[in-house]
This record gives structure tokens, sequence and C-alpha cells, in this order.
């Protein structure tokens, strides 16, 4: 079993020590020294339930009774196999209920999303993620966890800046999870600072272990553990990959929110789920050009009109 890493988590408070239309000091050190943040506790109590709950309507969602736009990727499940699989990718899950839709401009991240952009944001797309054990889970001969990075598939596209005390990165996941992740559950994986790397990964920089699923425990890399109700922000930059899932009892539930420059690319998502978002939210999907500065960012805080 990889060893459990113990790393600096950021407590959200509505009120810091800078102005809220910014990241903060410690924000902007850890993202560069590291790659990625990790903030507890961006939504609790009873919203926090509502999401879970709007989560596991989808999850379950008949068939027949799923809105238009709404489904598993990849293929159709039956019944039996709604919230069944090993692995299921349900699209647009930030777009199934408005409490979720709230969460691509939660306060907690709409700093960051912010200046990480240039004030120039566009949500591409927003994906629910169920995994569960999967005892059949084949073992590898390279590569275990998968690493990844943008880098790898894309380098000439790819960007991470400081410039006038500010950084810019142009491609960006949010996860919000709505499950606890423990220490030796399994899950994500990354390697800190090798979203600023000039070299290539060596193709076997982790070694399969005795499972031949998981790699051998290894310092390079840190299991993130993040709880209901936190962020886990990382550049696409960022190596990395994901630990088999150990939990016999209990899944692994999280948003994934990419964003990019609202100059980059066209907008990805379909126009039935354009249709059943609020204003701002739908602004803050749109492509747009260099330089032009949407509504929405001129927001310190968001408020979705529904």
């Amino acid at each position: 079993m990889p060893a459990v890493t113990k790393y600096r988590k950021i407590k959200f408070t509505k009120m810091g020590d800078t102005s809220s239309d910014m990241m903060n000091h410690e924000q902007r050190y850890l993202f560069d020294m590291t790659g990625y943040l990790h903030i507890e506790g961006a939504v609790t109590g009873e919203k926090l339930k509502s999401v879970q709950e709007a989560a596991e309507r989808y999850i379950y969602c008949h068939p027949n009774e799923r809105p238009p736009g709404f489904e598993p990727r990849g293929q159709e499940l039956s019944v039996e196999k709604l919230g069944n699989r090993p692995l299921i990718r349900y699209q647009h899950g930030f777009a199934f209920d408005r409490c979720l839709e709230e969460l691509t401009v939660n306060p907690s991240i709409w700093p960051i999303l912010k200046e990480l952009t240039s004030d120039m944001p566009r949500l591409v797309s927003g994906t629910l993620s169920y995994e569960q054990y999967d005892p059949d889970r084949p073992p590898v001969e390279k590569n275990p966890a998968g690493l990844h990075c943008a880098r790898e598939g894309r380098y000439w596209y790819t960007r991470y800046e400081v410039k006038n005390g500010r950084i810019f990165c142009n491609d960006l996941v949010f996860f919000f999870y709505l499950t606890d992740v423990n220490p030796g559950d399994g899950g994500l994986i990354v390697i800190p600072g090798s979203h600023k790397s000039e070299f290539d990964r060596p193709e076997e920089l982790l070694k399969p272990g005795p499972d031949g699923i998981d790699p051998e425990s290894d310092p390079v890399f840190t299991n993130l553990t993040p709880k209901a109700g936190d962020f886990l922000c990382i550049s696409e930059l960022l190596t990395h990959g994901v630990l088999r899932w150990k939990p016999k009892d209990r899944s692994r539930q999280f948003l994934i929110l990419r964003y990019r420059p609202q100059y980059e690319g066209k907008v990805s998502l379909p126009q039935v789920i354009i249709d059943r978002l609020t204003p701002e939210i739908q602004e803050l999907v749109s492509a747009a050009s260099y330089g032009h500065t949407k509504e929405i960012v001129k927001q310190e805080a968001i408020t979705l009109n529904y």
C-alpha cells in the first residue's frame, strides 16, 4: 500500500486578509509551488446535503425520466447497472440541478478561477463521476495509476506563467467531492511541482506494486484525500493519476469541472444543456474574444437568477 503522506490544506473562510476578488498570498504561493490547491469546507451543512442528494438523483435516475441531454458517457446503462458499475461518468452533471450549477462559481474558487484565467474564464464541461471497488480490475505492466498531464498530449497549447504577481494557467480542473476520501482509500495522486517541469516524465517512473495495479510506495507522489464538500484545484499540466479505489462499502463521487480561457476553443456543450442554465452560467460557458470582459467577471460573488 502506498504510504500516507501529509500535505497542506487550506480552510475556506468567507473573510480573508485580501480582497475576495483575487487569490490570497497563501493560495498563490502553494499553487505555484505544487500545482494544486486543496480547499476544505467549501460547502457544508444543508447545502452539502442538497448537492449530494441531487447527484444521487442523477446517478439513479431512470433513463426514461432523465431530462434531454443527460446520460452516462459512452454507453446507455440498464436500470440495474445505474450506480452499479466500477466507474461511470455522467455527462453534464453540473447542469442537472441548480445546486450543482452553483458549484461552478462557488465563492471558494471564484477568485482563484478569475486570476488563473486572467479574468477571462470559460467553463468547458462538468462531469459527475461515480467510482466503486472493482474486483476485476486487471493488473498493468507499466505506468501504474495511469500518470498523465496535458503537456503529453497538447504540448504547444499548454501555458503556465507568472506576471505582475499573478498566475496564469490555460487548462484547469476543479474537483468537487461529494463523498469522503480517507487515507488508504485510493483516489487521486499528484506529483507536486511537476506542472513546471521542462522534461518528459520517465516512462517507468513508478513501478507496479504487489497487486500489479497500484504503484509501489514512492515519495515522488502525494495521494490527495478530500472530504465531502472540499474542492481540489489542479493545473492540467500537473502530472496526476488515480490509485485503485479500495473501500467495498463506499463509492467515490465528485464533479469534474474544467475551465479554460474564453478565447481558446469553441463552446463544447450541447444547446439543450445550455438552454437550461441560468443566464450567469450561460455567459460563463460562452466563448469570447481576448480582452472581452464578461459581466459575470465584474462580480466578486455570484448569485444565480432562477
